[in-house]
Order: structure tokens, then C-alpha cells, then sequence
């Protein structure tokens, strides 16, 4: 992960809002979620709740939070309730590997464990993680998922196409 170029695509004051929701514990998840959320007029306490146990890869390096709380709030926008509204999963799944391709051109992966070159999951690996602060970058990298989906949510390409029942 090339930290400078994150720097140089993200808005500074992002950041350190960032840097802020996390020294008040909050997750990337719910960094992420309630950025999407607030974003689209959703419960701003309901998506800190939902968004809430994805962090750190899901407490096992999985998919980074960042990503999970991102894709969650694509569906806010792009997702289905229900039979008649299902043929939105076609475009959720577009917009949600755009995400994904451009997430991971820029930061190089999609997991927690591959960001971070240790696994959350693992003690010996999460010792590491803290001891050579290795989530230094996150806030940035958190910034840089909010930068991501406000262009995809800002995009109406495929508005016409959803389905609201």
C-alpha cells in the first residue's frame, strides 16, 4: 500500500475525522456504514449498530471493514427487499465489484490479513498489529473507502433502473 498516493486522493479533514471516530473506538465498518448511511438519509444509530461487528476483518483478517461497511451501505442504495425489487442485485453486484476493483488498485487487497500482513484472529499476529501499530494507515485507508463510495452513490447511471416498491 502506497500511503502518499491515499494522501493524495483523500481529503485531509476526511481523515482526521476519521482518526477521530476511531480514537472514540468506532470500527472502519461503522466508519464506513454510517458515512453511506448519512449519506443516503438513513438512522445514523442503526447503521453504528449493523456496521459494528466488522471490523478488523471481521475479527479474523477477512475483507477489510472498510470494504464490508462500504458494500452494506451500496446496498442501502442499490439493494432489494424482496422478490419484485431482486433485479437490483444485478447492479448492486456491478457497483459493488467497481468498488472492489478500485479499493484494490489503489491499496492492493481487499482482506485485513493482506493489509495489514498479520491476522487480526491470530494472538501472536494481533500482538504484532499493536505493537508496530500497523493499523497506522487505516484511518487514511478508511478515507479512502468513504472517497470511493461517495462516487458511487453519487452516480446515477443506473437510478433509472432500480426498483422501488
Amino acid at each position: 500500500m502506497d500511503i502518499k498516493s491515499i494522501f493524495d486522493k483523500v481529503d485531509h479533514d476526511l481523515i482526521a475525522k476519521v482518526d477521530r471516530d476511531f480514537d472514540n473506538e468506532l470500527m472502519c465498518s461503522q466508519v464506513t456504514f454510517l458515512y453511506g448511511a448519512r449519506k443516503l438519509g438513513y438512522d445514523e444509530e442503526t447503521a453504528l449498530l449493523a456496521g459494528s461487528g466488522f471490523g478488523w476483518g471481521m475479527q479474523h483478517g477477512e475483507r477489510c471493514g472498510a470494504v464490508t461497511g462500504s458494500l452494506m451501505a451500496l446496498g442501502l442504495k442499490y439493494g432489494y427487499r424482496n422478490l419484485e425489487e431482486f433485479p437490483n442485485y444485478k447492479i448492486l453486484k456491478k457497483v459493488q465489484a467497481e468498488f472492489d476493483r478500485r479499493f484494490k488498485e489503489e491499496i492492493g487487497a481487499l482482506t485485513c490479513a493482506e493489509i495489514l500482513k498479520a491476522n487480526y484472529g491470530v494472538a501472536k499476529e494481533r500482538e504484532l498489529i499493536y505493537e508496530e501499530e500497523r493499523y497506522s494507515n487505516c484511518a487514511a485507508l478508511t478515507a479512502f473507502a468513504c472517497t470511493l463510495l461517495d462516487e458511487l452513490l453519487d452516480d446515477t447511471t443506473y437510478d433509472d433502473q432500480l426498483i422501488r416498491l
